[in-house]
């Protein structure tokens, strides 16, 4: 008999900025159960919380180096060579988003491994960013938007991967109810209160809508759950909207939804809100249309599934939103070719596999 063979699985550290859960550490959580078999996972947080938990309760081994906020950028070089000698034996190091790419480059020179950067969003985007993708390996960026920002210099490091979502093995025609569904972080930059301005215009409009929202609270927003309450009240909405907040069932929040809608603001005038919204691909897999704000991540993402509106006021808002209320048949139309779209450009699947390439590629 030979002798046993060592575990051929590339032993992957994420280095992840967040310990609350939102769409990129969702986008994580979703490649960790996807490549189980071919990676051997543990994670280095930079902050402690609920996605930390659930990492662990996944049995992923997990590192926490509480860096949070601006003020910890300045501890990341004595901080990274601490956690070299922590986690020497990886192969590789990914890296999610700006933060986590800045500690990731220290602690993968200090380890002599590669580093793959996954950017999620569009903070630091231009100069800063092209700078990081200088000092890593591969840069994989969540639309073909973000990614032509890194123009021809950079073009044999970067690559394109969309955030994935699962695909449900049926779809349930859309709701009855002119039920509008919403979900992201509970901050102030998703625009739920033009959303739930909207569903007021379309009962002034005397059409029957209702909202619901859900998701967890933004660390540098708490409280805002209670503004949109209040809001709701103000405008006399009780009856029609609702705030859940978390939710640990996706699937019993968004049955009977007739659509999904996002109205994110940008956080600088000029920069886009949003890269590919996973909510959006989320609700095409589920034959749900959608409607969003118009910007080259969103465009790229619902292509003819849905709606794109130009400068999201609640007015325009409610104009989008109205036609798939009162026709039923215009909202199945469009949430076929959603899931026609998931199908072919989002199944989690294919996220999985060019993940699991650029692994390959880099760890030899």
């Amino acid at each position: 008999m030979g002798a046993p063979q060592e575990d051929a699985r590339t032993k992957v550290l994420y280095v992840l900025p967040f310990g609350q859960p939102g769409g990129a550490e969702s986008m994580v959580s979703r490649l960790l159960s996807g490549l189980a078999g071919s990676v051997d996972a543990s994670a280095l947080l930079l902050d402690d919380g609920a996605f930390a938990s659930s990492l662990r309760d996944g049995g992923i081994p997990v590192d926490v180096v509480p860096l949070p906020g601006k003020q910890g950028i300045a501890r990341f070089p004595a901080a990274a060579r601490a956690a070299a000698g922590r986690h020497a034996g990886v192969d590789l190091i990914h890296a999610n988003g700006t933060k986590g790419a800045l500690f990731g480059v220290l602690l993968a020179r200090g380890l002599g491994v590669p580093i793959v950067w996954l950017k999620p969003d569009h903070f630091f985007d231009g100069r800063v960013a092209r700078a990081i993708a200088r000092r890593c390996d591969r840069v994989v960026c969540v639309s073909e938007a973000m990614a032509a920002q890194f123009g021809p210099a950079l073009a044999d490091r970067v690559s394109v991967a969309y955030p994935g979502v699962a695909l449900p093995a049926g779809v349930e025609a859309v709701g009855g109810d002119p039920l509008v569904v919403c979900a992201g972080r509970l901050d102030p930059l998703k625009g739920f209160d033009d959303l739930i301005r909207a569903v007021a215009v379309l009962r002034d409009r005397g059409i029957a809508a209702r909202i619901r929202i859900c998701g967890p609270e933004d660390r540098m927003h708490p409280g805002y759950e209670r503004v949109l309450r209040d809001l709701i009240a103000d405008l006399g909405l009780d009856d029609r909207a609702e705030v859940l907040g978390w939710v640990d069932d996706y699937d019993a929040f968004i049955e009977g939804a007739r659509l999904l809608a996002t109205a994110s603001k940008p956080p600088k005038p000029g920069r886009p809100s949003e890269a590919a919204p996973t909510v959006l691909m989320d609700a095409m897999a589920r034959g749900r249309p959608v409607v969003a704000q118009r910007e080259p991540g969103t465009v790229e993402v619902v292509g003819d599934a849905g709606t794109l509106v130009d400068d999201p006021t609640p007015e325009r808002l409610a104009d989008a939103i109205e036609p798939y209320l009162v026709d039923r048949d215009l909202a199945e139309a469009a949430g076929r070719r959603g899931r026609e779209r998931a199908e072919r450009l989002f199944d989690q699947r294919i996220t999985n596999e060019r993940l699991r390439a650029v692994y390959a590629e880099l760890s030899g």
